[in-house]
């Protein structure tokens, strides 16, 4: 699950960045929040509130159910070949292989993946051009949601349109990629969260760098296995800190919830919650939100299970843009074409070698046992340390200066 809107947390940071994002999404509180919900519950286990563990306890189960499943995918791929796949001749047999390969994030020799794929990286080289064009026309930098000052807006706006120009035209991309590293270090006047809300255009840049100077005179249609892995980990780590930081700006989430109700029946959002008292269900579905955003971000992060959840987040970013809130969102075309280029490549990488290649070992040496422990631990161990020491850190904040 991704953010509802892009500059969420801009709202409680600063005054003219407030402004401008209430010009498209309403997020005004309408009703307080419990804010002792969030914060220290005395005489709770680990003085978390019930609610929130119980949501964290979910989100863990989940998390170390995929890990499970993903360190021993090599074997259920043959239990698919013997029980299912062997069975099936031509084109079924053909389809159920590519749709293994697909989950498994192995490679897809099929052209018209090879052909959507390379479409993708060119949406991807050039998608912000797009944004920094109706920016440029809006009197904003990069997003709507952050307006220029009178004095200079000029000047940035031909510089914004200078950049779209290079970057739809591929020329000087080197140059390119370091002014967009530039454009994503003054958001920093904003404050440190807006330049994290903010970290979807370093994947672009992080390309950018890396291509050739003479890049006008080629067709950059692939990434290789570096600037995949460079776009993924961006990626995921930017998802994993706009969930933490939903929890941690709840009265902004909150507000937006008050004026999009229909945003709090998500099914998957509602499965975390399950068991929860009622009476919190604001507080509930901000934590579960939060979460779960924090779970796609960490699986995409870390490689595993890739395209599953790179498609997941297609479509909700998609929803948002063209369904729930129109061009407003334009900025969403930055993580949409970021998880096509990631999805359609064939050079998909995990980060969990180590753990696999004691699998393995295990695998080979006829101890099923102990192969079956290490999976099982390891699984365990990443889950715990990725849900819970944040999740009891922020009960410790100090969220009066928001």
């Amino acid at each position: 699950m991704r953010r509802l809107v892009p500059g969420l947390l801009v709202l409680g940071l600063a005054p003219a960045a407030a402004y401008a994002h209430e010009r498209f999404v309403r997020s005004t509180l309408r009703v307080p929040v419990h804010a002792e919900y969030f914060l220290r519950t005395a005489g709770a286990w680990l003085g978390m509130n019930p609610n929130m563990l119980r949501i964290g306890a979910a989100v863990f189960a989940v998390l170390a159910a995929f890990l499970v499943v993903w360190f021993f995918r090599a074997s259920l791929d043959r239990l698919v070949e013997d029980f299912v796949r062997g069975r099936l001749r031509g084109a079924p047999q053909r389809a159920l292989h590519h749709l293994a390969s697909f989950l498994m994030d192995r490679p897809l020799r099929v052209r018209w993946y090879h052909a959507l794929g390379e479409w993708a990286v060119i949406l991807f080289l050039r998608s912000p051009a797009l944004v920094l064009m109706y920016s440029a026309t809006n009197d904003s930098l990069v997003m709507p949601s952050y307006p220029l000052e009178p004095t200079s807006a000029t000047y940035f706006k031909f510089i914004q349109v200078g950049l779209a120009v290079l970057i739809l035209t591929q020329a000087m991309l080197p140059m390119c990629g370091a002014l967009i590293l530039g454009t994503w270090l003054y958001l920093f006047r904003w404050g440190w969260m807006v330049a994290v809300d903010a970290l979807p255009l370093l994947t672009v840049a992080a390309v950018s760098v890396s291509s050739p100077w003479q890049s006008h005179k080629l067709a950059i249609t692939d990434l290789n296995p570096r600037q995949a892995r460079a776009v993924r980990l961006i990626l995921g780590f930017g998802f994993m800190a706009l969930g933490w930081f939903k929890i941690y700006n709840h009265d902004l989430v909150a507000g937006v919830a008050d004026n999009y109700p229909w945003v709090m029946n998500d099914p998957m959002l509602q499965f975390f919650a399950l068991g929860t008292d009622p009476f919190f269900r604001r507080e509930n579905w901000i934590v579960s939100f939060g979460l779960a955003e924090v779970l796609s971000g960490f699986m995409l992060m870390m490689g595993v299970f890739t395209r599953v959840w790179c498609l997941l987040m297609l479509w909700v970013f998609t929803k948002l843009m063209l369904v729930d809130f129109g061009w407003d969102e334009i900025p969403h075309i930055y993580p949409i074409g970021a998880l096509m280029a990631v999805m359609f490549s064939n050079h998909l990488t995990t980060e969990f070698h180590r753990v696999e290649t004691v699998e393995r070992r295990a695998e080979r040496s006829g101890r099923p046992l102990r192969r079956v422990a290490v999976v099982v631990a390891a699984s365990v161990g990443i889950a715990l340390v990725a849900i819970f020491p944040f999740l009891y850190l922020l009960t410790f904040a100090d969220r009066s200066g928001l």
